[in-house]
């Protein structure tokens, strides 16, 4: 269950912006002879749905039928009265009730004299909702997932601001992390009342509690001794949009300096990174400082139904576009190995504050 406040926040994502997705997205599936498309969605997969509503659903499987033309439909097993308020914070699409959405899903289709339909991610599509969805009629049913990737793959203004404005909390957070902490819950949970306190819909706290260790993260229990050099992972979420950044940190003056540079090296990194353009020849383009060496990066994106999934790795591009990503590196520092992570591909900031092409 996500905790944090969700609303219909016009001035960040306007009920215009939305629409127009929906009419690109009705565009495509007309242009690919398709009469509908489904996007399924729980609790960890809601992003197709976010993105083509400015909602994003938090609990148990549901479907949303986007026709060719028309308005889309949430099909949920939740009650009435929660639908009252998916309304209030989704003026975008009808809400529709059933205890068997697929089947609802395939009554819709069937008297819209529906044919072929298309769907996110087909294979990941439940297999009970597969068979509710035929039930109804004879349908074609194929698979969509490069077509809405192709969509979602362009970003609009109001995607990069809302990712902007999550990165700044998590920035924000960052800024009060005491190195000398001594347990992990001294450092998490001062950070996700941080951003919970900024207005962020929901987060996740991991943590590397030592470095000399290895730098791999996990939600560790708040009582585990943090080591000399520790690294936090923060992934905020704003109204539906996802970051994550990566934080290191250390006691010892000398690796806590060189960690200060890794810092300023890796937002010389990010700077260059282009999502619209290979990213592998990029990451290399900003020399290491001395006496440390690069040991892996990846780059997440927002990804069909996935929030963010990993989709670029040495040797292998986004094999279609992202809107934006989030990189991270791990470098070794002598017998450390420092993670760090951020977003790329967002609008750059000004010095006076505001958006720079």
């Amino acid at each position: 269950m996500r905790r944090g406040l969700m609303q219909w926040r016009e001035d960040e994502l306007g009920e215009a912006t939305v629409r127009a997705r929906q009419v690109r997205t009705q565009a495509a599936l007309k242009a690919a002879g398709l009469d509908a498309l489904l996007v399924y969605t729980n609790h960890v997969r809601p992003a197709g749905v976010t993105w083509l509503t400015g909602f994003t659903p938090y609990w148990a499987d549901a479907l949303l039928l986007v026709p060719v033309a028309g308005d889309c439909v949430f099909l949920t097993a939740l009650s009435k009265r929660v639908g009252n308020w998916i309304r209030s914070v989704a003026p975008v699409m009808e809400v529709a009730h059933s205890l068997q959405p697929g089947r609802l899903a395939g009554q819709r289709l069937a008297a819209a004299g529906a044919r072929r339909v298309g769907v996110v991610e087909l294979d990941r599509l439940p297999g009970g909702l597969f068979e509710e969805i035929g039930a109804a009629g004879p349908l074609e049913i194929v698979d969509a997932t490069a077509l809405f990737l192709a969509l979602r793959g362009t970003a609009d203004a109001a995607e990069l601001s809302l990712a902007a404005a999550a990165d700044a909390i998590a920035r924000d957070a960052f800024a009060g992390t005491d190195p000398a902490s001594p347990l992990t819950g001294d450092v998490t949970g001062p950070l996700e009342r941080a951003v919970r306190l900024a207005g962020a819909e929901e987060c996740y706290v991991a943590v590397a509690p030592d470095l000399a260790q290895g730098d791999r993260f996990a939600r560790v229990d708040g009582r585990t001794p943090l080591g000399a050099a520790f690294a936090v992972r923060l992934s905020v979420a704003h109204n539906g949009v996802w970051i994550r950044r990566t934080r290191s940190f250390a006691r010892d003056g000398a690796l806590a300096e060189r960690i200060a540079v890794l810092d300023g090296w890796f937002a010389a990194l990010a700077a260059r990174i282009g999502v619209g353009r290979p990213i592998g020849p990029r990451v290399g383009s900003v020399p290491l400082p001395f006496g440390t060496r690069l040991v892996r990066w990846s780059v997440e994106a927002p990804w069909g139904t996935f929030p963010l999934r990993e989709t670029a790795v040495p040797g292998r591009e986004p094999e279609h576009p992202i809107p934006y990503g989030n990189l991270a590196v791990s470098v070794a520092v002598g017998a450390a190995t420092v993670p760090l992570a951020g977003p790329v591909g967002l609008p750059r900031a000004s010095p006076s504050g505001e958006a720079a092409a």
